[in-house]
């Protein structure tokens, strides 16, 4: 993604203002979560998005199952899901340190999100696997100082590293209490080496769902025989236009969350909508994914549309491993931020 130019980065969506970020963040990301379309009846296995954006899902892939199946006398999906996450959160962390050349012990190290009980808590949740001192805080508390450096204004310490879950395609439009934005000078202090926020510049990489479109686009020529099988096996034909895909797909705009926005069309007429339709999302340009049969499950009378999850995290040499999956259940087609935790245990 790093190498496409400015033009093909617009092309595929990217918003203007985050075109210098892609390109700069030399850090591969931290973790991402994929959600799957895994029905076992039909043989379908796609992934249909990459979320490495996001701290929705976390806890429940990687401590929850293990807790509800212990209670059950089951034996939790992923034996090493705690393990690999500790592992790799400090092997990342001191990777960070550094290319800030300190110490990790002499790093601040701050953990944000909106200050909401789902977000703010898996940030707490996250912080006890990290070996070094943090500080956890709201994202309205964050200040920037002079130009200078990042700093949490309860405290008024500087923050050198900060995991920040915050989608960029918000935070590039954000406005401090006298109207000015504050990406410009936040920008600044990622490219004069100043802070470093995990999982950032190069996870907004692979956040918009047109990435699957560009992979589409590129054509199994581009890719190795053995990516190009992966690519055919589990990726789905996805295009930036309807006369690409055909006259039944799955449409989701590009910079789309929490299914906002979404609808599928089977044999050309509409066959499912998203209750959440807000305009920040709908005027946004779209996606157009191939139509996909996702799994049912009935809980209590009810049958609930089934989407798995599972995270990858870093293995401190840029390749991705496996820690944690679960399922989400949804009354309607469509998987939206008001969807079930089911746990599993084997």
């Amino acid at each position: 993604m790093r190498t496409l130019d400015e033009d093909t980065l617009l092309y595929y969506g990217f918003p203007e203002a985050t075109i210098k970020l892609v390109k700069y963040d030399l850090f591969a990301p931290f973790c991402m979560r994929l959600d799957w379309c895994w029905n076992q009846e039909t043989g379908i296995k796609k992934v249909v998005e990459t979320n490495p954006q996001t701290p929705s899902f976390w806890f429940e892939c990687t401590d929850g199952n293990k807790k509800v199946a212990r209670h059950f006398g089951l034996q939790e999906p992923d034996l090493d899901a705690q393990k690999i996450l500790k592992i790799t959160l400090n092997q990342h962390v001191n990777r960070v340190a550094l290319n800030l050349r300190k110490p990790v012990t002499d790093c601040r190290i701050a953990f944000t999100a909106l200050n909401n009980a789902e977000d703010l808590g898996t940030m707490r949740w996250l912080s006890n696997y990290l070996e070094s001192k943090s500080a956890i805080l709201p994202l309205e508390y964050l200040g920037i100082k002079d130009g200078e450096y990042l700093f949490d204004q309860r405290t008024q310490k500087p923050i050198d590293i900060l995991f920040m879950w915050y989608p960029v395609e918000w935070l590039i439009h954000d406005t401090d209490e006298k109207g000015e934005r504050l990406w410009p000078a936040l920008e600044q202090l990622i490219f004069e080496n100043k802070i470093v926020i995990v999982n950032f510049g190069s996870a907004f990489a692979l956040q918009p769902k047109s990435v699957f479109a560009l992979i589409t686009d590129l054509g199994y020529d581009f890719f190795s025989d053995k990516d190009a099988g992966t690519v055919w096996e589990y990726f789905p034909k996805t295009s930036l236009s309807t006369t690409g895909i055909g006259n039944s797909y799955f449409a989701k705009p590009i910079l789309g969350r929490e299914g906002e926005g979404g609808f599928a069309v089977n044999s050309g007429n509409i066959s499912a909508r998203s209750s959440n339709n807000d305009p920040w999302y709908t005027q946004q340009n779209y996606v157009y994914q191939e139509l996909l049969e996702f799994p049912k499950l009935e809980i209590d009378g009810k049958s609930m549309t089934q989407v798995w999850g599972a995270w990858l995290y870093n293995d401190g040499n840029d390749k991705f491993i496996s820690g944690g999956v679960g399922i989400r259940l949804s009354e309607g087609e469509i998987t939206d931020n008001l969807s079930y935790w089911c746990p599993i245990g084997c």
